[in-house]
């Protein structure tokens, strides 16, 4: 990856099929992304490739345009600890 020597391909090859198989598994995924916001949209694909609910919490672009999204405009950690107190 990216002119990686050190690049093991058998090893990303069992984390995919880990990952398949346990997606196959999850009755409903939700991805949180924390801060990468729209430049960085690696974390937001896969959520809507794997047909997850996405989470985005960032302070400055919170903003998505997602039936399936919730945006939260709040540091990383104020973002989390409100989940985790919403879920208990």
């Amino acid at each position: 990856m990216f002119n990686d020597g050190d690049w093991l391909e058998q090893r990303t090859e069992r984390q995919t099929i880990r990952l398949r198989d346990w997606l196959a598994k999850v009755e409903k995924l939700v991805v949180v992304e924390l801060g990468a916001g729209t430049a960085i949209p690696t974390v937001r694909h896969f959520g809507e490739r794997a047909g997850g609910t996405l989470i985005r919490i960032n302070p400055t672009e919170a903003q998505i345009r997602s039936p399936r999204a919730v945006s939260l405009p709040l540091g990383a950690l104020t973002g989390l600890e409100l989940l985790a107190g919403s879920m208990s």
